[in-house]
């Protein structure tokens, strides 16, 4: 008899932190992870994103603006501060990136912007069930002064 491996499908304590000018990928990316019963919140720029993040410690966080390289590293860096939860970086084909420089800002994964979205958010759930399993899940970072 071989055992089965059973893998929760609830979500419901995770929280997703779109943070995308991109409408109508946010909407799509919104409703998949809303099917898998995700919290999701989404915001169109930089500063918007990271108060929310600030407010919501989200469990992972994916981030979709064409910024220059040096804002987007301070974006990915002040992101970083605020949660301990997964910071997925998509990044034109066109652009080269450092990514041994991203990762010391804080990105866990760099994709090419040009993934399906059922691709990201198979990478997605990967990323929060290895916190969620493997890893135990740190404590929420507080930014509270």
């Amino acid at each position: 008899m071989t055992a089965k491996r059973v893998l929760p499908v609830q979500n419901e304590n995770q929280t997703i932190l779109i943070i995308s000018d991109d409408v109508d990928m946010t909407r799509i990316w919104k409703s998949l992870f809303e099917q898998r019963n995700c919290s999701v919140i989404s915001e169109s720029n930089a500063k918007d994103g990271v108060l929310t993040s600030r407010l919501i410690s989200p469990s992972l966080i994916i981030l979709d603006l064409d910024l220059p390289n040096e804002k987007r590293l301070n974006l990915c860096r002040d992101l970083r501060a605020t949660t301990n939860g997964a910071l997925l970086l998509l990044n034109s084909g066109y652009k080269s990136i450092d990514v041994l420089e991203y990762h010391r800002a804080g990105v866990d994964e760099a994709i090419i912007s040009d993934i399906s979205p059922m691709a990201l958010l198979v990478k997605s759930l990967a990323w929060l069930a290895r916190q969620d399993w493997i890893v135990p899940r740190r404590h929420p970072a507080q930014m509270w002064a």
